[in-house]
């Protein structure tokens, strides 16, 4: 079997495990695996911490100097990890701390609100979009400043996502609209209003033939697909439940939707339809990522739950709890 079909194979069959769930423990907010693809890092009001892959045994947990952390993110030449978060209404920090070793590089702190997203857009510049409805590029070697502050959103800004070419910014929020942005001009291109409530998510396309294509993800429980370079949307499905975040799979075939009712929903992009649908963790599902070289993903949720996601031989599908 060729391993195009073996990718789009990858999620048709799926192992759910769950490898932490503990009462009272505060909700997982995002997940990204290390550069090497052996750990998987969490960040929740906890903080950062890091568990095994594939067992998601913890193995240490890493002092920030904020807590209350919604995002991460590692920098292009995984040299770097990125958190972001911040005391709501008092102050937004985005705090890069070296990777492995965990120490302290840089906090930016200019943020008026908690940061709610980032990004990289090269090995030393990275963007924050932020509740206080601001989005800022910031550079490891300069001043605690930020170098480019982008205003346009009339409301939190909770999803930013960076274009192939480095210098297109797609950024969602509460407000209800997407924004694309000319980082190197500071200049809004246009806006995209067919939302019709609050959106959560958004998530490039892995690398295709034609135009960029994005996903987003909203409280009206639709996902929908643009071309943001020429302002398209190009199709949308209506979930059951509301997504609060969205993962492409490697070969950006499906894409996986964490929702608030605890399923994990795995979507057919081009049909629009809901190949898979599967209860994930109890209560709402707010962090989900793919794993880089084969077909398994982490998902987390309420009370500090984690589940780890496999593709399996069997005809149906299996759900496991320790």
């Amino acid at each position: 079997m060729k391993s195009r079909d073996i990718l789009s194979l990858a999620f048709t069959d799926v192992l759910l495990t769950s490898l932490s769930v503990v009462a009272n423990e505060p909700p997982i907010t995002a997940l990204a695996f290390t550069p090497d693809a052996k750990h998987v890092v969490a960040v929740s009001q906890s903080g950062v911490n890091v568990f095994t892959w594939p067992k998601l045994n913890h193995k240490r947990t890493i002092h920030t100097s904020t807590s209350n952390l919604h995002c991460l993110a590692f920098s292009p030449n995984e040299k770097y990890l990125a958190v972001g978060g911040g005391s709501p209404s008092e102050d937004g920090v985005l705090q890069v701390i070296s990777w492995p070793e965990g120490e302290a590089v840089k906090r930016f702190d200019s943020h008026k609100d908690s940061v709610r997203s980032v990004v990289w857009q090269d090995d030393v510049r990275l963007l924050t979009g932020s509740i206080d409805r601001d989005i800022k590029l910031w550079h490891l070697k300069k001043e605690a400043n930020a170098i480019l502050t982008l205003k346009g959103h009339s409301r939190s800004v909770d999803a930013i996502c960076l274009i192939e070419d480095g210098r297109t910014l797609v950024s969602s929020g509460a407000d209800q609209s997407l924004r694309v942005w000319d980082l190197e001009s500071g200049s809004l291109i246009r806006s995209l209003n067919q939302h019709t409530k609050p959106v959560n998510a958004l998530r490039l396309r892995p690398i295709k033939d034609g135009l960029p294509m994005v996903a987003s993800a909203a409280s009206d429980k639709t996902i929908r697909f643009w071309q943001p370079t020429i302002g398209r949307m190009v199709r949308y499905i209506r979930l059951k439940s509301e997504p609060l975040n969205i993962a492409w799979t490697n070969d950006g075939e499906r894409i996986l939707a964490s929702c608030v009712d605890g399923h994990l929903r795995v979507v057919d992009p081009v049909e629009v339809t809901v190949m898979q649908d599967l209860p994930a963790t109890d209560g709402w599902s707010y962090a989900i990522a793919v794993h880089p070289h084969d077909h398994s993903a982490v998902i987390g949720g309420i009370n500090g739950q984690i589940r780890r996601i496999e593709d399996f031989k069997a005809h149906k599908t299996k759900i496991e709890a320790r």
